[in-house]
C-alpha cells in the first residue's frame, strides 16, 4: 500500500497533468470501445482526408449512438481514416488509424513516465530527470536542451522514416504495414507524452521556485527592517 500511495502522490503532484492524463486515457480507451457500441459493418472501408470531417452524414444516422458519434467525429477531424491503415474491432474500423492509435496508447505511458519523474523548472531538465543517473550525467555534460532535443528526435525518427518513405511510394515502392505503424508509434507516443508531461510539470515547478525566491526576499526585507 505504501508503494501505491507514493505513486498516487506523484500522480496528483500536478493536478493539471493528472487531468490531462485522465482525459488522454478516456479518449484512448474510447477508441477501442466505440466500435463495440455500434453494429458490425457500420463503419467500414472508408477513406478521407486529415483535419476534415469526411463522414458527418454517416454519423447522423441512427446506426451511431451519441457516444460513437462523438468519438468517430473527433477521430475523423484528425485522421484520414483510410481503411487499409486502420485496425478493426467488431467488424468496424477504429476511429483513427493504426499509427495514431499507437501514438495515443503509448502517449499515456509517456504521461505516466512524466508523473513519476522528479520535476524541473524547464521541460528539458525534466526530460533529463526521466533517465537513469548515468544518462543524466551525460545530459548535463552536453546540456539539457540538446539532450531533450535528441530524445524527441530519436523518438519521432521511426515515424518520420516510415511515413516519408511511404509518402514517396511512387519512387520507393514502399507501403507500410499496420504492424510497422504500431511499432513506430511506440517511441513516438512515449516521447510525446513525456515531453508534454514535463512541460506541464515545469510550469508548476517554476511557480514553486518563484514563490520560494519571493518569500526569501520578503523575509530578508523584514530582517533588514
Amino acid at each position: 500500500m505504501t508503494g501505491l500511495r507514493l505513486i498516487w502522490s506523484k500522480m496528483r503532484w500536478s493536478r493539471s497533468l493528472l487531468v490531462l492524463f485522465a482525459l488522454t486515457a478516456f479518449w484512448t480507451v474510447s477508441l477501442f470501445i466505440a466500435p463495440l457500441t455500434i453494429a458490425p459493418r457500420t463503419f467500414e472501408f472508408t477513406t478521407g482526408g486529415a483535419n476534415v470531417v469526411d463522414h458527418w452524414s454517416m454519423y447522423q444516422t441512427p446506426a451511431f449512438n451519441w457516444y460513437a458519434k462523438v468519438i468517430y467525429t473527433v477521430g475523423d477531424a484528425q485522421c484520414h481514416q483510410l481503411w487499409s491503415r486502420s485496425l478493426w474491432i467488431n467488424g468496424n474500423q477504429m476511429p483513427i488509424d493504426a499509427r495514431m492509435t499507437s501514438l495515443y496508447l503509448f502517449g499515456i505511458f509517456g504521461l505516466f513516465w512524466a508523473m513519476m519523474t522528479p520535476p524541473a523548472s524547464t521541460a528539458s531538465g525534466g526530460i533529463a530527470n526521466a533517465f537513469p543517473r548515468g544518462i543524466q550525467r551525460w545530459a548535463r555534460r552536453i546540456g539539457p536542451e540538446k539532450f531533450a532535443i535528441l530524445v524527441v528526435l530519436l523518438g519521432l525518427l521511426p515515424i518520420a522514416v516510415d511515413g516519408t518513405t511511404q509518402l514517396f511510394a511512387s519512387v520507393t515502392h514502399y507501403e507500410s504495414t499496420n504492424a510497422t505503424r504500431i511499432l513506430t508509434g511506440v517511441p513516438g507516443g512515449l516521447v510525446a507524452g513525456l515531453l508534454l508531461g514535463m512541460m506541464v510539470k515545469a510550469i508548476k515547478q517554476f511557480d514553486i521556485e518563484f514563490e520560494a525566491i519571493r518569500a526569501a526576499r520578503a523575509a530578508e526585507s523584514v530582517n533588514k527592517g
